[in-house]
């Protein structure tokens, strides 16, 4: 649910629950400047609106929607979706039927929905068309059909939809690994993250395509460049092995520790062991504690998140 992509202008700072002894100043520093121009947006945006700019009615709705500039509010988001809707922006309405389908801002109404969204992907949305796989696959709002799951998986990813590309290469790759692979490529091009990230992996173990680790390791610094956690951690483990490029203990303690910031727990534990003795960095036994407390601390919330319901 996110259009806003001028916004984005500068990194996140990885998991929000890490205290601040994990962040440099520096990246504390960007961290405020980000919440300054993020502000700055939300207040443009609010008065193109209250100046009757139809067309800022869905940037405003975005922002409210992911929080950005002021308090993730979904009721208000889905007021002004709604807004936009009724004056023909297409993206606006299937992020109001999206909000519907799960009750975000608004009565969940998974029927209700589906109608709307099955008008929308009839008249060439692409997202709708990614929703209404869904729909199938999961029984949101129909009864469950692969059968229709599939086609409309297919329309979205004839879109060239990265999303779709994704999810129909993963389906694809076991059944053809080639087209599969193919699949998965384009949506790495399209610079989907998780596309990038599999796309390595199949030039590594070669499903699909030739072995090839120089391929493998630039779409995973590509994936890990866009703060995919399991990425980054993948470029920190290459960089010790020397995988695809020149061993580097510098560059395998900088991946491993925005793996850290990320939650990725195996970066964490090697990140305590890298400050512990001096690899790729001085020795900070203060640190090195505090780390192999942040992995304790995540395999408690995994297993927790495992034993919930």
């Amino acid at each position: 649910m996110k259009k806003l992509l001028f916004l984005l202008l500068f990194f996140p700072l990885g998991a929000a629950a890490l205290s601040d002894w994990a962040y440099t100043d520096a990246e504390q520093e960007l961290h405020k400047v980000r919440q300054t121009a993020e502000k700055r947006a939300f207040k443009q945006v609010k008065a193109e609106v209250k100046a009757g700019f139809d067309d800022s009615l869905t940037d405003l709705a975005d922002l409210y929607y992911d929080g950005i500039g002021t308090k993730q509010n979904y009721k208000k988001a889905y007021k002004y979706y709604r807004k936009a809707a009724q004056k023909g922006d297409a993206y606006a309405a299937y992020s109001q039927a999206f909000m519907q389908m799960y009750g975000q801002g608004v009565k969940k109404d998974p029927q209700q929905a589906f109608k709307q969204m099955q008008a929308l992907a009839q008249e060439g949305s692409s997202w709708a068309a990614l929703e209404m796989y869904r729909a199938y696959q999961n029984g949101n709002g129909c009864p469950k059909d692969p059968a229709q799951a599939r086609h409309w998986l297919e329309t979205a990813a004839n879109y060239r939809l990265p999303a779709a590309l994704l999810y129909l290469g993963m389906e694809t790759l076991p059944e053809d690994p080639t087209r599969g692979f193919f699949l998965l490529k384009e949506a790495a091009d399209l610079e989907n993250a998780r596309a990038q990230y599999l796309t390595a992996l199949c030039y590594r173990e070669g499903n699909g395509t030739v072995v090839h680790p120089r391929q493998a390791f630039n779409y995973m610094l590509l994936a890990a460049k866009q703060h995919y956690g399991p990425a980054q951690w993948e470029i920190a483990r290459w960089y010790r092995q020397g995988y695809g490029t020149q061993a580097d203990p510098y560059q395998e303690f900088r991946w491993t520790r925005k793996a850290a910031l990320e939650g990725e727990k195996p970066a964490q534990e090697r990140l305590a062991q890298m400050y512990r003795e001096g690899i790729g960095t001085p020795v900070h036994q203060k640190l090195a504690q505090k780390w192999a407390k942040e992995a304790l601390k995540t395999s408690e919330r995994e297993a927790s998140y495992g034993t919930a319901d």
